[in-house]
């Protein structure tokens, strides 16, 4: 069980991106939200590169938290790459969105330092990653000290209150405490303003947010194949609700790359396939195919099979 430190105030980093293959999925998860399945809470987090983004998302079993996100397009000495741009294998730039979780409370000022360091831990991740997109597994955060601001706000005796022969005390700063209607009313500004955020964050970076957690394309039992016979491709789509699901095969040699529609009654992980067509190959021979995710929500999974004739 996390132990969730008093004070100071503390924050755990996290790392939503896509690879060269894979698709967009947390990458790093703050240790509580990993222990309560809650980290696809991270999808509601936004952000520019010349700006920083608070998020509060509350009714967590984890608690009400803050996130504080930067997204940035990264170039190719951020990854450890010599030389040639960061892009993915469509030719689409490489983008992290990071930052930190506030466990409870609120921020009043954001510290750059934070952010400095959530993102040496991000990229940290994120190379890792790179290094082995398909057998990667999701790593999780400790909490760090953070330098930003809890937000407070100032409180005084009121005047008539305060004994004219004792002197008038110090403004004491002290947690907000809002009316039971005003309450109510941020609640209301802040749902609203997460379900904005989360569309339009979700039109922008594609794979990110909705039902569809995870693509994954499955290997083939052996690498040996008969190539006058199609060859069956599979991969595994996997919700965390109901949904209807639409998607589509990329490949040169997919026989068949018409939309497709399944439905899942609740969160579950299913199979799909599709076949090729290798009947023109002989000797070795490799080919990438790619299932894409069109609704309800963009995401997709490649994997390039290396194959031989029988």
């Amino acid at each position: 069980m996390t132990t969730v430190p008093d004070s100071p105030p503390y924050g755990w980093t996290f790392l939503v991106a896509r690879g060269r293959q894979q698709g967009y999925q947390p990458l790093l998860v703050p240790d509580f939200l990993a222990e309560s399945n809650e980290y696809g809470v991270l999808d509601q987090a936004t952000g520019g590169e010349s700006g920083v983004a608070i998020t509060p998302v509350h009714g967590l079993v984890a608690g009400d938290v803050v996130l504080v996100s930067r997204s940035e397009r990264l170039g190719a000495g951020d990854i450890g790459w010599l030389s040639g741009p960061a892009t993915d294998q469509f030719g689409r730039p490489l983008e992290l969105l990071y930052g930190f979780v506030l466990r409870g409370g609120s921020i009043g000022e954001v510290d750059d330092a934070d952010l400095a360091a959530a993102r040496a831990e991000a990229v940290a991740t994120y190379r890792r990653f790179l290094a082995a997109e398909s057998a990667f597994e999701r790593e999780i955060s400790r909490p760090f000290v953070l330098r930003s601001i809890p937000e407070l706000v100032l409180s005084t005796t009121p005047a008539h209150l305060v004994d004219p022969g004792t002197e008038t005390p110090e403004p004491v700063a002290v947690a907000a405490r809002p009316s039971p209607i005003v309450s109510r009313n941020l609640v209301l500004v802040v749902v609203v303003a997460i379900a904005v955020s989360a569309a339009v964050w979700a039109l922008l970076l594609r794979g990110r947010g909705g039902p569809v957690t995870e693509v994954d394309l499955v290997e083939l039992e052996s690498t040996a194949v008969d190539c006058t016979r199609p060859i069956t491709v599979q991969a595994r789509i996997t919700t965390d609700d109901a949904a209807t699901v639409t998607y589509h095969w990329e490949s040169k040699l997919t026989t068949d790359s018409k939309p497709v529609t399944v439905e899942f009654a609740s969160a579950a992980t299913k199979v799909v396939e599709t076949t090729v067509d290798p009947a023109a190959t002989s000797g070795a021979f490799s080919f990438k195919e790619t299932l894409v995710v069109e609704h309800p929500n963009s995401t997709e999974s490649s994997h390039e099979y290396k194959l031989s004739c029988r």
